[in-house]
């Protein structure tokens, strides 16, 4: 019978038995193998087996060779899915490592378990089941396959080249040879997806062309709740992420500082390509929000008035984050370069509210729309010198009903304007960390980031022109942009203390910025 050890460490499946309905391998699967397999992903928000209390709540049947999505309910009451499928014929190895769930026996056979996120086969029939628009019932539950009119331009070939995109957070992406990006959704939640809502709405109604086409979704329907499970765009040919491709810019750029003449003028080009880029960033945002706002007839994109009720909103969120951070800032024992910046934002506790309040009061009564809500430049791709926008998902820590909560459009144009400043300050953080930073450098990105806020700005304002969706009046503009720049920092602050904390002084700059500007300080 061999050891203890083991024998946990095969699952056993009698014989003559499915994996899928046996009681006892479900409950060793949840006791034993499931939290060991989700500590180790990146998608899973825990990385402590014994914490982990998985329930299988769900097995829904995707493909007659045992490919199920498996739907788990932990201890937080969150869900999430696995696309499961149990194979007897191939061994573990190093590209399968990852994704083994479990080794399994069987009478005299043994094989493997293992999540199928991105595994080819799995890729090529959900794009299948896509293009049939098919639905499949199974276990109380219905899987939905939802294709868009766009779809049908796409080539029908079979899939060749499937990739999985290194580095995800919080779903898993794979690319298909130069036609699709496929996404599935690791935590789901009923209701209405936002991004789904987002790139249904841009995709075909507003027909805007500077994000991915969608090409369809796959939703679960359950009594009278769906949730989407996964969504699938056309791929664009691209350079990588705007935060990835600015670093690069600007490493070009002070690399080439205090030298020749050559590397000078090599400096003054990055900088100037960079600044033209950014400026088609502005105008790119701007024909983004005028899309969201341009069919009033449909009630999720209908521009509205703000009211009472969203300042309360706006100002309890923000508020509810700063509190937090106080309690943070005042029991952590952070380096002591960073206690200045600290005791500096711990100083404006008392007058934060008021300060707040002050900023967006001036908002009620003004337009708001539907928005992209987590907009920086990691949700850009850079693709032939322009900006394509992505990632319509919202905050991902924030519930399904606040992401799709309408707000100003300078909400995601602050975004931008503290991710551009990110930027420039996370470069000078890590060179004056590998201690490469000279005061020249230093001046530069100084110079950096105020030259690319100011292009993104003054560009966005020119291509958004006079709307109702951008205060006519500069100091109007500027309280409400202070409000949701301090809204964002916050967020930035929260952030790095929970998970970088060496980085804090990036953002604690950026929240005294704010304050400061504003005589709070």
């Amino acid at each position: 019978m061999g050891t203890a050890a083991e024998r946990l460490a095969f699952l056993d499946i009698p014989e003559g038995s499915s994996w899928v309905a046996n009681s006892e391998v479900t409950a060793a699967l949840e006791r034993h193998f499931l939290p060991a397999y989700l500590a180790k992903t990146r998608w899973f928000p825990s990385n402590s087996a014994t914490r982990i209390k998985p329930k299988i709540i769900a097995n829904l049947p995707f493909a007659a060779d045992s490919t199920t999505f498996v739907v788990i309910e932990t201890n937080q009451r969150a869900r999430y899915l696995l696309p499961l499928r149990v194979d007897w014929s191939v061994e573990a190895g190093p590209e399968l490592d990852k994704s083994i769930v479990a080794r399994l026996h069987q009478g005299e056979r043994e094989g493997l378990l293992c999540d199928v996120a991105a595994d080819p086969t799995f890729i090529r029939r959900l794009l299948d089941h896509l293009r049939r628009e098919a639905s499949i019932a199974g276990s109380g539950w219905r899987l939905d396959f939802k294709p868009t009119s766009k779809l049908g331009s796409q080539p029908p070939n079979t899939p060749s080249r499937i990739r999985a995109i290194a580095g995800e957070q919080s779903n898993s992406t794979a690319l298909v040879d130069q036609d699709y990006v496929v996404k599935l959704y690791r935590q789901i939640e009923p209701g209405q997806n936002p991004e789904v809502e987002m790139g249904h709405f841009l995709t075909e109604a507003a027909n805007f062309a500077h994000t991915p086409a969608l090409l369809g979704h796959l939703e679960a329907a359950h009594t009278s709740a769906s949730y989407a499970l996964g969504i699938v765009h056309s791929f664009v040919p691209n350079s990588g992420d705007a935060w990835t491709w600015s670093a690069e810019r600007l490493s070009i750029y002070l690399d080439a500082m205090g030298k020749g003449s050559e590397e000078r003028d090599k400096a003054i080009t990055a900088r100037r390509d960079y600044l033209q880029w950014v400026r088609r960033l502005g105008c790119r945002v701007a024909e983004m929000h005028r899309a969201l706002a341009s069919r009033g007839e449909v009630a999720a994109f209908k521009p509205e008035p703000i009211d009472e009720g969203d300042l309360d909103f706006w100002i309890g969120d923000v508020m509810e984050r700063a509190a937090r951070i106080f309690k943070k800032l005042e029991e952590s024992s952070l380096d002591v370069d960073e206690c200045p910046l600290m005791e500096r934002l711990l100083r404006v506790k008392p007058r934060l509210y008021d300060y707040a309040v002050n900023l967006i009061r001036p908002s009620l009564g003004r337009c708001k729309i539907r928005h992209h809500g987590d907009l920086h430049l990691g949700q850009v791709l850079v693709a032939n010198e322009d900006a394509v926008i992505i990632d319509f998902e919202g905050e991902p820590s924030r519930p399904l009903a606040d992401r799709r909560r309408k707000a100003p459009a300078a909400r995601d144009v602050a975004g931008v304007l503290r991710s551009l400043d990110y930027a420039a300050m996370a470069s000078r953080q890590q060179r004056r960390m590998s201690e490469k930073l000279n005061t020249l450098e230093s001046r530069a990105l100084f110079a950096w980031r105020e030259q690319t806020t100011d292009a993104f700005l003054s560009a966005y304002q020119e291509a958004i022109g006079a709307s109702v969706l951008w205060p006519d009046r500069a100091e109007d503009t500027k309280a409400m942009l202070d409000f949701f720049l301090l809204e964002k920092a916050l967020y930035e602050v929260e952030y790095e203390l929970s998970y970088r904390p060496a980085w804090i002084s990036v953002p604690l700059q950026g929240v005294l910025r704010v304050l400061e500007e504003g005589g709070v300080g």
